[in-house]
């Protein structure tokens, strides 16, 4: 699990922790204990088909109208942006008990954002990183209970919403404050989510494992939860796909857990280079996320170790030598000098069998990715471990669309 060079540990912080309730089934514990523990006025902020008749959602809501004085139910389609969390906050009454979220990533993220706002019935853009008013965070907020229904963003152990303006920016509202109270991990909830999202999501999940593990902020505490989860994520996809139940369920459980992980890592070592692209493709394209990031994982590994190879420096040995321990986890046979090509082949192989759309057909072309390549350098980028040269990126960029090939 790590490498055999070692160094003085460096100094790090570990973040808060969401109280995390994990099982096959939980989720009727969480109905449970909101009959008892919740009396006051609730807001519930779900996905657009969650509430659907027969769906946990509906249960869900039911359950909070008959034991509350007073339950606000808003829907998010779509990534969240800033206009629409203010137009949330503002239908919220102030002494709001608690916020509810329960969807994808993009649900977590609004209902996170709508927490940390009502009782001061603030703008969030008082305080969004990079495009807001740069106020400090000082205001009293919400509790706030996320459950997940996708396997991808980990948002529900993270202190940051992020939210977009289509065709402007993709930024964060991020503070310690809006971390949720509460985490149900519930797989079966995973079992209704369209395979195409499955696989995306999965794949955004473990591109930040990949990354918080050999990041430049990484930490024994990251890599050994980054480790576990990308254990836990070998495998997952096949057991999800197979005939065997009791394998479907493992299949789940492993896919929901190391998503979570995947969002504690990232919120205490920080991502790389594929999500400092893939946040200003956000912001201008209406592409997936987790397609995003499985289209660009295996070429930004490849350059960020053909980079490395060129330091040959002691510190880029430490961090090739993470990218092969996670060759070697998923083909044993592999040795040292097989290790990192092999790598780069199962990134490869895992994109083209579980997320084959191309970033074409969400508007990329070879003549709109300089506006990609002007907002990548802050945020995400400045944790990978080496600096990517801009033909690099451009390169990884162009080698998405349909004319090009990763040799």
């Amino acid at each position: 699990m790590t490498s055999s060079l070692s160094a003085a540990i460096p100094h790090f912080q570990f973040a808060p922790m969401p109280h995390i309730y994990f099982g096959w089934g939980i989720r009727q514990q969480l109905l449970e204990e909101l009959s008892t523990r919740y009396s006051g006025k609730v807001v519930l902020i779900t996905g657009k088909t969650l509430c659907a008749p027969g769906n946990f959602g509906e249960k869900l809501l039911t359950q909070l109208q008959n034991h509350t004085s007073q339950v606000k139910h808003f829907v998010v389609s779509g990534e969240p942006s800033p206009l629409l969390v203010d137009q949330i906050v503002k239908q919220c009454p102030t002494d709001t008990q608690v916020v509810i979220g329960l969807g994808g990533g993009s649900v977590l993220d609004a209902a996170k954002a709508v927490a940390g706002l009502i009782p001061s019935q603030t703008s969030v853009m008082d305080y969004l990183e990079g495009v807001g008013l740069g106020k400090p965070f000082d205001v009293e907020t919400c509790a706030f209970i996320a459950i997940p229904t996708t396997a991808g963003t980990g948002s529900e152990t993270t202190k940051n919403a992020v939210l977009s303006n289509i065709g402007q920016y993709k930024k964060s509202f991020r503070d310690d404050k809006l971390l949720a109270k509460q985490a149900w991990l519930d797989p079966e909830l995973l079992v209704s989510c369209p395979k195409e999202v499955l696989y995306a999501t999965g794949m955004d999940a473990f591109t930040q494992l990949l990354e918080s593990y050999t990041t430049l902020k990484s930490n024994p505490m990251t890599d050994a939860l980054a480790w576990q989860g990308m254990t836990l994520f070998k495998g997952a996809f096949e057991m999800i796909d197979s005939a065997d139940k009791v394998l479907q369920q493992q299949g789940y459980s492993n896919l929901m857990l190391a998503a979570s992980l995947s969002g504690t890592t990232l919120a205490n070592a920080g991502l790389g280079a594929v999500h400092g692209l893939a946040g200003p493709i956000g912001a201008f394209f209406e592409a997936p996320h987790g397609i995003v990031c499985a289209k660009l994982l295996a070429l930004i590994t490849q350059f960020n170790i053909e980079t490395l190879q060129a330091e040959k420096t002691s510190r880029s040995q430490q961090i090739l030598a993470k990218y092969a321990l996670i060759g070697q986890l998923f083909d044993a046979s592999l040795d040292e000098q097989q290790a990192l090509p092999g790598l780069v082949r199962t990134l490869k192989s895992l994109s083209q069998k579980y997320t084959p759309q191309g970033l074409a057909q969400y508007g990329l072309t070879e003549d709109n990715l300089e506006n990609i390549l002007k907002g990548c350098r802050s945020g995400s980028m400045l944790g990978n471990p080496v600096i990517l040269e801009d033909a690099q990126l451009l390169k990884a960029l162009k080698l998405t669309l349909p004319s090009y090939r990763l040799e």
